[in-house]
């Protein structure tokens, strides 16, 4: 076969194989997991993570966006956290609440779940089989379900929070409202 024939077939399966490989990867960014959120930057305008938009000079808002399967607490340590991330760059040192606001919206999530038979609506996925290999041979190990090797992702409404606080940074030497937070102890490693 000529070389430039075979090029040209492989060049075009791998075009092929990518534009599936991104209409896979779309559907599965499309219906969000039901996972804890953690703490990132929400890649999208409607993303899960944290986001900020400049207010003036010292006020910014901050918002999270998270599954209803993170917990509270850490919805409002993130959201302090990234405060804190940004009154760093901008060389404040305090940064201070004035408002907080909390939503809940519904949203398709998918969570993975054993298959059922006649589960004919749900999307399947393979279970990965694993192996443990050694000179005499491979066997398998730590398979979850031995019996069946489907599972389904089960799409359900769930309750996406939304959190947001307006801060106010400061660079007072002194702190300026008894509400305030350090930056510096925000941003310190946590015991473990």
């Amino acid at each position: 076969m000529d070389t430039s024939l075979l090029q040209s077939r492989l060049r075009h399966g791998l075009i092929g194989l990518a534009a599936a490989s991104s209409i896979l990867l779309t559907g599965c960014v499309n219906t969000p997991s039901q996972e804890p959120t953690p703490y990132q930057p929400a890649f999208q305008h409607d993303g899960y993570g944290y986001s900020s938009v400049q207010l003036s000079d010292t006020e910014y808002r901050i918002m999270f966006r998270a599954t209803q399967n993170t917990d509270a607490s850490m919805v409002q340590e993130y959201t302090l956290r990234r405060a804190a991330q940004i009154a760093q760059q901008q060389s404040f040192t305090w940064v201070t609440i004035a408002k907080t606001d909390v939503e809940r919206k519904d949203t398709l999530g998918q969570h993975p779940e054993k298959a059922k038979k006649g589960d004919i609506d749900a999307k399947y996925i393979n279970a990965q089989q694993n192996s443990q290999c050694s000179m005499s041979g491979c066997e398998e190990i730590a398979d979850p379900f031995p019996n069946n090797r489907t599972m389904t992702l089960k799409k359900e409404v769930m309750k996406d929070v939304y959190y947001s606080i307006l801060v106010r940074m400061s660079d007072a030497s002194s702190r300026p409202d008894p509400d305030a937070f350090s930056v510096s102890a925000l941003l310190a490693p946590r015991p473990e």
